[in-house]
């Protein structure tokens, strides 16, 4: 016959938590229930190994506590069942709980039997397009700053066709004529061969320049085009959320109003500024939470990191719903709960535990219970990634600045020594011009005196 430690049977709390307490949980242990959760099957299992008297108490029922593990209040107690735990309303929790240096301060935990992460849960996310591949390659900014370099060369052709080619007539057709050069050159079309020295250094500057980037933009192309198909994941850490949220493009929601826990120092500054202009949305029952999840929402939670084989997972196929596992997010020990009263009782309870923990994770993983969330996508993930000035492209921005200032230069000196050149031709012209004056004079001269 069995016996309980406190002379009346151990006071078990818990609610309904799919898988882990759910079906028939209620009959147990007086009862039968074939498949009654993941987590009451494993406290069965101890209770047996220690033949203790002990009973579920369903804390919706009794207490109105459902969906709520337990959390500070403003006035320090406790929340959910780590409040029913403070007050010694029940003797030990029968879901697992995390282990937080505030709930340790208030109960008696048992070994760890988990590992949970953080992970978020949205609605799943559409796949990504490759087929706008023309404007895809590069960034909006390269893309602005190719189109202003070549109306900068377009203008300095011209510009240098006038000043040295002595361009007077049809000056509109000239224009249109060096502007649709350009564009021949981009294509890899012939065009005619300038005179002047600097026309050439520039013309062979773009050549070169528009061979780097069209290769570029022939490879970026051609790997969108060739890419298989992906979800278009719209974060995959805290901080990429957090920009979101920042952005209004997603908000949070969950059961209570409860903010998502901070990975970092950083992340929760965020967080709580967030909170003042984009606040959760608050909703006790699951089907509206997933009613808002569809709307854009994101429900933040842990979760066993033994069910996520992938960042990103399948949650909920029925639902269209996408779990993503935070790499960067907080990594928690999850374990039973006593009551501060009870620590005797914790003490004997991880003795028999110890025989149970090999096979915690056969037990979760039970047929009629939890499965490995299977991934997203199952094909190689394409990174996509936009040519950017900064990043990709640095280089050959700076050699093209260094390039046409060395053009700008050569153009600099032609002018000059043109100047130079006509000045002394001119100057040349006049000297001749005055000799030859000065002769006619002197020969006019002798001329009378003859």
């Amino acid at each position: 016959m069995s016996r309980s430690p406190l002379g009346r049977p151990i006071q078990v709390g818990v609610f309904e938590h799919d898988p882990d307490a759910f079906n028939c949980f209620r009959n147990v242990p007086k009862g039968q229930c074939a498949k009654p959760g993941a987590e009451i099957d494993i406290i069965t299992m101890v209770m047996d190994i220690l033949d203790w008297e002990w009973e579920i108490v369903d804390t919706e029922s009794a207490y109105g506590v459902v969906n709520d593990f337990g959390n500070v209040q403003e006035d320090g107690n406790f929340s959910g069942i780590m409040g029913l735990l403070h007050t010694n309303k029940i003797d030990m929790s029968g879901l697992s709980m995390r282990v937080t240096p505030e709930r340790m301060k208030a109960a008696h935990f048992t070994f760890p039997i988990r590992y949970f992460q953080q992970v978020y849960i949205i609605t799943k996310p559409p796949e990504n397009d490759f087929r706008n591949f023309i404007f895809s390659p590069f960034s909006t900014e390269f893309w602005f700053l190719l189109v202003a370099a070549i109306v900068a060369v377009g203008i300095t052709r011209v510009l240098c066709g006038m000043i040295m080619q002595r361009i007077v007539r049809r000056r509109v057709q000239y224009i249109g004529d060096c502007f649709f050069e350009l564009f021949a050159i981009i294509f890899k079309q012939r065009v005619r061969e300038s005179r002047a020295l600097c026309l050439m250094i520039l013309q062979i500057i773009f050549v070169t320049s528009i061979l780097i980037v069209r290769g570029h933009f022939q490879s970026i192309m051609n790997s969108k085009l060739s890419a298989p198909p992906t979800s278009a994941i719209p974060f995959y850490t805290q901080s990429q959320l957090l920009d979101l949220f920042e952005k209004k493009a997603r908000y949070p929601t969950y059961y209570v109003d409860i903010q998502l826990e901070g990975s970092n120092e950083k992340n929760q500054e965020r967080i709580n500024k967030i909170s003042e202009y984009n606040p959760i949305v608050v909703h006790p029952k699951e089907d509206d939470l997933i009613a808002e999840i569809k709307k854009g929402g994101v429900f933040y939670s842990t979760y066993d990191i033994e069910f996520l084989t992938t960042a990103v997972s399948i949650w909920d196929e029925k639902e269209q719903l996408t779990v993503i596992r935070d790499p960067t997010g907080i990594l928690s020990y999850v374990a039973f709960g006593f009551s501060k009263n009870n620590r005797k009782l914790c003490s004997q309870f991880n003795a028999a535990l110890m025989l149970v923990l090999p096979g915690v994770p056969r037990i979760t993983l039970g047929p009629g219970y939890a499965n490995k969330k299977p991934p997203l996508d199952t094909t190689i993930q394409a990174k996509k990634t936009s040519l950017s000035l900064r990043r990709h492209l640095e280089q050959l921005f700076l050699m093209y600045l260094i390039s046409h200032s060395f053009c700008l230069l050569v153009f600099s000196l032609e002018i000059i020594i043109k100047k130079i050149y006509v000045f002394a031709q001119s100057r040349a012209y006049s000297l001749n011009r005055e000799m030859d004056n000065q002769s006619s004079v002197i020969d006019l001269e002798l001329f009378k005196t003859e």
